[in-house]
């Protein structure tokens, strides 16, 4: 199968490679939540987009490849068409072996979700059942032809549809435990006037009768029969069947057990075991212990004989004889991430709820490894938006997990070196008066990069916390201007004092009142190591924050601090005497802000709960007004909810952190570029494809060039035929296509470069072949 091919060449390039100016995504597709037949595999609809899968290939399609939303209830077939429907309402369709395309947002502003694989086809109608509606909509014109909120006697926002199904010309939908039928001329459903009608639905009266729940409707024998247990589809050359899961008590029950071409399948992988409840002297016991089977679908393969068993957390391949198992993904080891953390010499260190990291150094992310223990943060990750992940150049990495305590690592979270639990008689304040348990919202690198601040709620003002690399820790008790401490920052200033900058909180709610608290002192290490005689006279604190300040940044080159709260954005430098709100961000309006971080040029990247990311350019003369860049799942985020945003000047990426896994955007002017051309500097000048040839590459490069570069390029006899500067050189980075300013392309023959930096100059040759 030809499309096929391309896609197993194709994704496997897009995944794994970094290109300019490109977004990407890397999330984890489960759970599974609806299935079709393609080619000898299977699409598989998830919460981390759309997976294919077969006995031999891997490949994952998000809204990089066109999908148009992340999570996705369902995928299904109509003739050689393949359509996607996001949890949002998202309508797409594969249009080639790389790419979807969105055919319909209008569904997408209702604020109801789809449910989990509750979509069917017929001719050129598809019918859509949302949490509290019934939709109908043209794949021929792709627009909605009608929405229903009731059928029958049936309210659907109060009894959303349980089962559905096609038959002919007959929709079946099951709504609680009544089953309802409606005949549908599906060619000329746009011209049905009694499509409305609620009265045009009858009840099926004898699969009504019992009012138990119906979730499987399917026919046997030419009867329709329906059951209150979930099924497994099958597909085969006939097309598609249903049939029931049965359960059973013993593996000697193989009459209701998986059967792939009549043969049972007895591996108990395939099967999980449940029990039955029941009450005996006001006491909760087991009743009795009973299975059933993982596997919902069910695709047998022609071409080999074998078959591909599906379930919402399982996928086995089956070749006859022996059961393989496909299901781990191994492009992308976490779930739901929260936190991210860039690293100075490039790549990204992420953490999950569930108390994993692992990191991605441009080509791979490393094994996950569990954070203290295998605690992770879970609900409050979101909850109070913690940012407790601490990272310094070298690897070491710091990190809290809610209530038990703090770990101490090396090599980016691979190796444990100290943990200090609250239960161990450290130093760390705890919330709780009568047991010990330490809440820190955030922890920030010291400012020598030898160890990490946290802070410790407190009912008396929070304390704070510092963890020197040789496993030492110091407290200072009860010295913030608030119970809690949210977001932190550390600096030096002139004098060679340390400062601390604490987001405050009154409460651990996300729109309680909040301050700025500043600290400055003298350095640990001038101490004994100690910050034990710290106290409230050597803070400072700044008001007028419109609520609690959630992260915080510094941007060098103008010395402003930013935070973000829930509702608005908020600066602060050392000459002003409260927090200000910028009185100018056109095209920011009702957005719910989670993080902020500042790129190289600096500019803002804020992400949302709902608005997908904002970058945000101040004017060079005023922080009081900002430009607006808007990205949302249109230009490629994986999702519109962003919990964490960081920017990686050292790929040359900014990334964003999803409940479901994380997107990064590159591009030239997110690469750093402060040692480039200096003594310094890490890599030296690059100029390449060295000869050029205009019909096999497309530009020539000129890499590691410092910012404020200006690249000349000279014939022969000493004419200048094409000048770089200013934006052109973005990121260290500049291109040109061989052409001069009028487009035509310049001469073969040898050329001469001059590369002009503030300190340094580089000069060489540079051959065009035609």
């Amino acid at each position: 199968m030809k499309v096929l091919a391309n896609l197993i060449c194709i994704l496997s390039l897009v995944t794994s490679a970094f290109a300019a100016d490109d977004w990407n995504n890397f999330s984890s597709p489960f759970p599974i939540k609806a299935m079709v037949p393609y080619g000898d595999g299977v699409l598989l609809a998830t919460n981390g987009g759309i997976r294919f899968r077969s006995s031999t290939v891997e490949a994952l399609y998000t809204t990089a490849h066109g999908l148009g939303d992340q999570s996705i209830s369902a995928v299904v077939a109509a003739g050689p068409n393949v359509f996607s429907v996001s949890d949002n309402g998202i309508i797409a369709k594969i249009i080639s072996a790389e790419s979807w395309q969105v055919l319909s947002r209008s569904y997408a502003g209702s604020g109801v979700r789809v449910i989990p694989g509750m979509v069917r086809v017929a001719e050129d109608v598809m019918v859509i059942a949302f949490d509290d509606r019934l939709s109908f909509f043209s794949l021929k014109s792709n627009t909605s032809i009608l929405t229903v909120e009731r059928i029958a006697d049936a309210n659907l926002s109060i009894n959303p549809v349980s089962a559905m199904e096609i038959q002919g010309d007959s929709l079946f939908v099951a709504v609680d435990g009544s089953l309802y039928v409606r005949k549908m001329d599906w060619k000329n459903l746009e011209s049905d006037m009694q499509l409305f009608n609620p009265d045009s639905w009858k009840v099926v009266k004898k699969a009504s009768l019992n009012k138990e729940p119906i979730k499987f409707i399917t026919w046997s024998d030419g009867e329709l029969v329906t059951y209150p247990t979930e099924g497994t589809r099958i597909w085969d050359d006939d097309g598609e069947t249903r049939a029931v899961i049965d359960t059973f008590t013993t593996f000697k029950q193989t009459d209701k057990m998986v059967a792939i071409r009549g043969k049972v399948l007895k591996n108990s992988i395939l099967y999980e075991r449940d029990s039955i409840m029941k009450t005996v002297d006001k006491k909760t016991v087991v009743d009795r212990y009973y299975f059933k089977p993982k596997i919902y679908w069910v695709s047998l393969i022609p071409s080999s004989g074998g078959a591909l068993l599906v379930g919402p957390q399982n996928i086995f391949h089956y070749n006859g004889k022996k059961l393989t198992d496909l299901t781990e993904y191994s492009r992308f080891p976490l779930k739901s991430v929260y936190e991210l953390r860039a690293l100075p010499d490039g790549g990204i260190l992420a953490a999950s709820d569930d108390g994993y990291f692992s990191h991605f150094n441009g080509r791979q992310w490393s094994t996950p490894t569990k954070a203290l223990y295998g605690n992770g943060n879970m609900t409050n990750a979101r909850g109070h938006d913690m940012k407790v992940l601490s990272v310094l150049p070298g690897g070491r990495a710091f990190y809290h997990v809610w209530g038990l305590g703090y770990v101490l690592y090396s090599d980016l979270g691979q190796k444990l070196d100290s943990v200090f639990l609250s239960t161990d008689g450290h130093c760390m304040s705890s919330y709780m008066e009568d047991f010990p348990y330490s809440i820190s919202i955030s922890t920030t690198p010291a400012p020598d990069g030898k160890g990490f601040f946290a802070s410790a709620a407190t009912t008396k003002g929070y304390s704070l916390a510092y963890f020197d690399l040789k496993g030492n820790v110091s407290c200072a008790d009860n010295v913030g201007s608030a119970t809690f401490a949210g977001p932190m920052l550390t600096s030096v200033d002139e004098d060679g004092k340390w400062k601390v900058y604490v987001g405050t909180r009154k409460s651990p709610s996300l729109d309680a009142n909040g301050d700025l608290d500043v600290f400055t002192f003298t350095p640990p290490n001038k101490r004994g190591g100690e910050i034990s005689w710290l106290d409230t006279t050597y803070r400072k604190v700044y008001t007028d924050a419109p609520s609690t300040p959630l992260d915080m940044v510094y941007e060098p080159k103008t010395g402003y601090y930013w935070m973000v709260t829930g509702s608005s954005l908020v600066y602060w430098n050392k000459d002003e005497e409260n927090l200000k709100t910028p009185l100018s961000t056109n095209g920011l309006t009702g957005a719910i802000f989670t993080s902020i971080d500042v790129d190289s040029r600096g500019n803002l990247w804020v992400g949302t709960s709902n608005q997908g990311v904002y970058r945000l350019t101040p004017r060079s003369t005023s922080p009081d007004t900002l430009s607006v860049q808007h990205f949302t799942t249109r230009q490629g985020l994986l999702s519109d909810r962003v919990q964490d945003v960081a920017v990686d000047s050292g790929l040359g990426a900014v990334w964003f952190a999803h409940e479901n896994g994380v997107s990064y955007y590159m591009r030239n002017d997110l690469r750093g570029t402060d040692g480039n051309m200096t003594d310094d500097a890490g890599k030296d000048v690059r100029v390449y494809p060295n000869p050029f040839r205009p019909d096999r590459h497309e530009y020539i490069v000129f890499d590691n060039v410092s910012d404020d570069a200006v690249i000349n390029i000279y014939n022969r006899g000493g004419k200048l035929v094409a000048s770089l500067t200013g934006e052109e050189v973005a990121g260290g980075r500049a291109e040109w296509r061989g052409r001069m300013k009028n487009g035509n392309l310049v001469a073969p023959g040898v050329y001469q470069y001059v590369i002009r930096g503030a300190s340094k100059v580089r000069k060489g040759k540079l051959l065009i072949v035609h």
